[in-house]
């Protein structure tokens, strides 16, 4: 997260349910944050996740959930009560995005997460990016839209474009 660079954004809120790990990154990680902390468009709030969602009456037209992976303390921010906050939460054409593991690792983790997000979000995708520093290299993200979207250029630029022999 570095806001000095971004003039376009109004504001970000964070939430994160240990203040350690703020406390850490201030102190061990100052390049990571690169001052995002002390920017005035920038609010920090020490809480759960779902519990944020299912209270605040704050809306956004991005969440970004960037969770450790949906086992043991992380599992509830891959649960349907946290993506319906979410949507709630979620300002018209707003979209939700999520970490959602290594797919060759967590195989069942896209397909459960499919099935929970299409139940809040009428279009519901997901992408991969290479992130190195994280195990298996290649990191799959989920993402919810609450209206459906045109197909993008590249999209309609390439379909059709690939045969294979066997469907």
């Amino acid at each position: 997260m570095k806001l000095p660079g971004i003039k376009n954004v109004e504001t970000i809120t964070m939430v994160e349910i240990d203040a350690g790990v703020v406390s850490f990154c201030r102190q061990y990680l100052p390049n990571h944050n690169a001052g995002s902390y002390d920017d005035p468009r920038f609010t920090l709030v020490i809480d759960d996740g779902v519990n944020f969602v299912n209270q605040t009456h704050q809306t956004f037209d991005v969440i970004i959930s960037d969770c450790t992976d949906p086992i043991g303390p992380g599992e509830s921010l891959f649960t349907s009560a946290f993506y319906e906050g979410c949507k709630r939460c979620l300002n018209p054409g707003g979209i939700f995005v999520a970490q959602n593991g290594v797919c060759f690792l967590q195989q069942d983790e896209a397909l459960d997460s499919h099935r929970k997000l299409s139940h809040y979000f009428s279009d519901v995708g997901f992408y991969q990016a290479a992130i190195p520093t994280y195990y298996g290299g290649i990191m799959t993200f989920a993402w919810g839209d609450g209206q459906r979207r045109s197909s993008s250029p590249v999209e309609r630029n390439y379909s059709g474009a690939f045969s294979c022999r066997w469907p």
